[in-house]
């Protein structure tokens, strides 16, 4: 199965969710000190993301979170849990939270 259930929703790992669409974080999973060291960057339940970047065999994922760029390795992209919100419209939208 591609996605969960996370309260109703369909979630999808941040690996295979599409590019240039806004993503909101719907959950971190893995040991305590990777989801702590994703917090520190920005990356936390409840914040809005745009997938930019995705190689197709292999390679960093890169994301926006609040106007910068965040690249991490797919094994950890892979715990971090998204619902697609809505396509993204701009990077001061996304920066600011309000492209809803």
């Amino acid at each position: 199965m591609d996605g969960c259930r996370h309260r109703g929703v369909k979630l999808i790992s941040l690996t295979k969710a599409p590019c240039d669409l806004l993503l909101e974080i719907k959950s971190l999973t893995g040991n305590f000190g990777w989801v702590k060291r994703l917090e520190s960057m920005g990356v936390r339940e409840g914040q809005k993301v745009r997938k930019i970047a995705c190689q197709p065999f292999g390679g960093p994922v890169v994301v926006e979170i609040g106007g910068c760029c965040v690249s991490m390795g797919r094994g950890i992209a892979s715990k971090i849990n998204v619902e697609v919100v809505t396509p993204a419209t701009s990077q001061k939208d996304i920066a600011a939270g309000t492209a809803d």
